[in-house]
């Protein structure tokens, strides 16, 4: 009886599935564009209100099976108006698509799920695969610039590889990682930049190895209503990147590919050799001395002025771009497939410095059963940065510092000079690579056992080797030595799982409902050796792989060398999300996620991270549809509590470790952190109200957004009390509050629209206001952005620069006048006037866009900008200040030389004590060197032609679109050190955080020229 029993059971939840399928009916048909009649492949076509569903071949046609009572199939597709249409007794449906620059009924990304446009309640910015693509940035996030509003991107420096600084809607955090989270198609990944602190002059950037042309689009995720679902991880925002998938029909190949060259943007000019010479002289001379001013690096007048070597020449040159993309997507009934590969090695304008990028990707989407589908998505990308040292670490950074133009690169016996700088001599003489193997896979299974329930289950692996390899020769050693080659190595792993059931239920016409449930666990270790393996040889490493091993197993057997395990943590998660709509207009979603981290005391181990968001589509109101002009009008709002989770593990617990002062010649153990188990999650309270519209028949559209963040309980690593043997530890703020709250505005305007000529211009603009309400009990010293300059002080926006104030030149005799506390003026210097100035974020941020096409030519041009900020240049306190063996700046012509002049900057003096109360060239930290950051740039103007479809009837091609591009043209500023747009490197996360506005000896963004071309077959 229990036999029969269970072989009755098991019988009928075989037969659920199928009696559900048995109802069905198929429908076939075509979609095309209504412009030109073309066929549209990859048209999403969805039964409205159900689930599943299809998309089209290339040459336009589906078939979908859907349930015998479905009325209504949605046709959708980036870049065409959606379109409901009744398919009534049809089995037959063919479809005309209007193409739209503005799609509310667009499908987009969101957390663990996709969902229309008009019906998102949360701040969503979308750009799509063809403007990640436009420019050859050194890694794709730059590419982001100018195109999303809220979103400030700086990108780095001019160094092939640089990562750039993204800020979504501002910064709240101190000393926790002020980055968004990085999602590619939806598994969290690492991007941290310091996992090589800044090595170099350089932080390292896990995102280049990332082949753009594998990307579909880029969702950025604003507010709570859309990055809560990511938790404790949302506070500073979250990019999905979702990458190509496979379209049903016959294979389609597509072949790219760019080429050109590249140069510096904007460089600063330095004085020339007797210049520089005649400026010394005047400095020694105003300094009450006679005869000769002294020269540095061993020279005689007489040697150095025959010297006049332009550094800034020696060391850069012409970089060239070579960049190719081939691709195949195919697809049946049952398998979808994309396969993508790519080489890419971009130059910089720096002699030696090159990134080189190697990738391949496969996804494959295969149906095992009307119900059942598998994904497995597969990628291998190898990074192979030729680095040069920058900025403070030598390189270009000498020809900006202590590379004086009075300094030979030969002796007259043909040998390198080295008794100054001479960075010719150490780009000849050493090599250095870093090298990165990235290989990320995930493997998915959906199913659905009944209809509208669809679970999902995803694994993946994030795995990353890194080797650094430098190598000096027996040149620039200069002794018996052959030459010395040194790795530094480490591997990463970073594995995550996701569940997640969603369920639709639509109880009644006007209301739908969305149900979606889930847990996700991550864990991520690193291993590394303390230490870099060495060996001395006439080659480095890379060249001779087996003299690597051999080392590097002789170190390990012998106890020298060991990998360890020297960063991990864990996260788990449980997550929920409803949404429902009543009517087509109005939709409320609400959502909470739990996190559990390893990163957090005992106390204080799990967070709870709520949001609600609503919307009103009031386009869709019978008052409203009467009005010819509005084709659509939508009020969001939002509220919810993210966190911020970036902070390194094991800050919580007491570590002992080992390296302490050596005792009877044998290590020694000593305590390395301060315990503190009730640390916890960082919170932000995140306030979002936005309106979009989209008016005369989409031929004007956009979005105006204000929001409000609230920052607590930041998490901060700062001073503590002397007496309790640590400076520093990890803890929350107590009392601390930092606000970010603005407005983004959004437009676009569709200026002309006829068959052959259309003429498209948008644009957007942020403004972002930040400030410190609180710090607790903390002064403006205890918390310092490394050494920038900056503090955190209540009342001002996190990161002020804390400086003393100039106030201008004394005609008389050319001193500096300077302000104390009370703004009384005073020639007397002193640290202790120090007052916060500036502003280290701009007010305003955004880009300008225009498209012109006319025919088969197009005309796209990207102006980005920011308006009211500061740029403190760290390295103008020695080349604008005291002479000493630094590189002085043309700017500096502007000078006091005799009494009665009017000048910008003080007598030239080579003693500090003429300014009365500097100590130190290195403490002349003053407003004398913030300069206006205010910048227009012309970042993209790109010329194409797409040849005519007649061209190609006969021939397996099907189109082809050639076309120019030229990057950062034009900048427009009033800096006088270069490009205004740039991020130095830095140290901590606490030094990215507060210091985005200053630069030290950092080398120009590039300008680059290429052309290329665009092949479908």
């Amino acid at each position: 009886m229990p036999h029969r029993l269970l072989v009755g059971i098991l019988s009928l939840l075989l037969a659920l599935p199928s009696a559900t399928w048995a109802q069905n009916k198929t429908i076939t048909g075509k979609v095309t564009n209504e412009k030109d009649g073309a066929p549209l492949p990859g048209i999403s076509v969805t039964p409205k209100g159900g689930s599943g569903g299809t998309s089209t071949s290339s040459e336009g046609t589906f078939s979908i099976t859907i349930p015998a009572n479905t009325n209504i199939l949605v046709f959708s597709g980036v870049g065409y108006e959606s379109a409901d249409v009744n398919i009534a007794d049809q089995l037959v449906v063919n479809v005309s698509l209007k193409p739209s620059s503005v799609n509310m009924n667009e499908v987009v990304v969101i957390g663990y799920g996709t969902q229309r446009r008009r019906e998102v309640t949360g701040a969503i910015a979308k750009v799509t695969s063809d403007k990640i693509t436009a420019l050859p940035t050194p890694s794709f996030e730059a590419s982001l610039q100018g195109r999303a509003p809220g979103v400030q991107v700086v990108q780095g420096s001019g160094l092939a590889g640089s990562g750039s600084v993204v800020r979504i809607r501002g910064i709240g955090s101190i000393s926790a990682g002020g980055d968004p989270l990085y999602v590619i198609d939806g598994v969290p990944i690492i991007a941290d930049p310091f996992q090589r602190g800044n090595s170099g002059g350089q932080n390292q950037n896990p995102l280049a190895t990332i082949n753009p042309n594998d990307i579909e689009s880029i969702e950025i995720l604003k507010d709570a209503g859309a990055a809560g679902i990511y938790g404790s991880r949302g506070a500073n925002g979250v990019v999905l990147i979702t990458t190509k998938k496979g379209k049903g029909g016959k294979p389609l190949f597509n072949y790219n590919n760019r080429l050109g060259a590249t140069t510096w943007a904007l460089r600063p000019k330095f004085l020339n050799g007797p210049e520089w010479l005649q400026m010394r002289q005047e400095a020694w001379e105003n300094d009450g001395n006679m005869g000769k001013a002294p020269l540095p690096g061993g020279l005689t007048w007489e040697q150095a002025e025959k010297n006049n070597t332009d550094w800034w020449k020696e060391l850069t040159t012409t970089g060239f771009i070579n960049q190719h993309n081939a691709s195949m997507t195919a697809g049946n009934k049952w398998l979808k497939s994309y396969v993508g590969a790519s080489y890419a090695k971009d130059e910089s304008y720096i002699k030696g410095n090159a990134y080189e990028r190697l990738g391949a990707r496969a996804n494959l989407d295969f149906q095992a059963l009307k119900n059942l589908k598998f994904n497995l998505n597969l990628s291998w990308n190898n990074g192979n940065n030729h680095r040069v040292p920058a900025a403070w670490a030598g390189g270009l950074g000498d020809a900006m510092s202590a590379a004086l133009p009075i300094y030979p690169i030969y002796n007259d016996d043909k040998t390198y000079y080295r008794l100054g700088a001479n960075p010719v001599l150490r780009r000849d003489q050493t090599k250095w690579r870093n090298t990165e193997n990235k290989y990320w896979g995930s493997a998915g299974a959906e199913w659905q056992p009944i209809r509208d329930l669809t679970i999902k289950a995803v694994g993946s692996i994030d795995y990353l080797t890194s080797f650094d390899d430098q190598f000096e020769s027996a040149i620039y050693l200069n002794n018996d030595r052959p030459g010395i080659a040194k790795r530094y190595v480490f591997h990463n792993t970073n594995m995550s799982g996701t569940i997640t059931a969603s369920y639709n239920w639509n109880p009644l016409d006007d209301h739908r409902f969305s149900f979606l449930a889930g847990s996700e666990i991550q864990e991520f270790t690193k291993e590394s050796f303390k230490d870099d393996i060495y060996f001395y040889t006439d080659k480095p490493f890379w060249e001779n792989k087996s003299l690597y091993k051999h080392v590097r197993d002789s170190m390990v057997s012998n106890g020298i060398k060991k990998m360890e395990e020297s960063d991990a943590f864990t996260f788990v998660s449980f997550f929920g999300r409803v949404n429902y709509t009543f009517k087509d207009r109005y939709v409320l979603q609400l959502l909470g996620r739990i996190d559990g981290s390893s990163k957090f005391g005992p106390n204080n181990r799990y967070g709870f991270f709520p949001a609600a968001s609503a919307a009103w589509i009031i386009s869709e109101e019978d008052f409203v549809k009467d009005i010819d002009w509005i084709r659509f009008l939508k009020v969001r709002a939002s509220y919810g509590i993210v966190g911020n989770s970036d902070i390194p593990s094991g800050a919580y617990y007491s570590k002992i470790s080992r390296g302490g002062q050596p005792f009877a010649f044998n290590p020694t153990l000593f305590p390395d952190n301060i315990g503190n188990p009730d640390l916890k999650w960082e919170t932000m309270r995140n306030f979002d109200l936005a309106l979009e519209f989209s008016l005369k028949n989409n031929r004007i559209s956009g979005e105006i957004a204000y929001y409000n963040k609230t920052t607590v309980d930041q998490l901060v690593e700062g001073a503590i009390q002397p007496n309790s043997g640590f400076s520093n530890a990890w803890r929350n703020l107590d009392g601390g509050k930092i606000v970010n709250r603005g407005i983004e505005l959004s437009l676009t305007a569709k200026v002309i629209e006829t068959k052959d000529l259309s003429w498209t211009v948008g644009g957007n603009i942020s403004r972002n206001y930040n400030e410190v309400i609180s710090l607790g009990k903390l002064g403006a010293d205890a918390l310092s952005g490394g050494s920038n300059d900056t503090r955190i002080i209540p009342g001002y926006p996190v990161g002020t620069n804390y400086l003393v104030r100039f106030a201008g030149v004394d005609p008389n005799d050319g001193l500096p006048i300077w302000l104390d506390l009370n703004g009384k003026k005073t020639k007397t210097f002193s640290l202790d006037y120090r007052m916060p100035v500036g502003s280290v974020i701009p007010d305003y941020v955004g880009g300008i866009n225009s498209n012109l096409s006319y025919k088969g030519f197009d005309l796209g041009v990207l102006f980005t900008y920011a308006i009211g900020g500061n740029l403190y240049d760290g390295s103008a306190k020695r080349q604008d200040g005291v002479i000493t063996d630094w590189v002085i700046r043309e700017d500096l012509k502007d000078r006091w030389r005799k009494p009665g002049d009017i000048a910008k900057y003080p007598r030239l003096t080579m003693n500090t004590s003429t300014y009365n109360g500097l100590s130190s060239e290195w403490q002349y930290n003053s407003t004398l060197f913030l300069y206006d950051a205010d910048f227009l740039r012309l970042r993209e103007l790109t010329l194409s032609y797409t040849l005519p479809s007649d061209l190609f009837k006969s021939g397996r091609i099907r189109g082809v679109k050639v076309f120019a591009t030229g990057m950062n043209l034009l900048t427009f500023t009033k800096y006088p050190g270069g490009d205004p747009e740039i991020a130095r490197d830095f140290d901590k996360a606490q030094d990215r955080n507060m210091s985005p506005n200053v630069t030290y000896l950092t080398p120009p963004q590039q300008k680059a020229f290429t052309f290329g071309v665009n092949v479908n077959f």
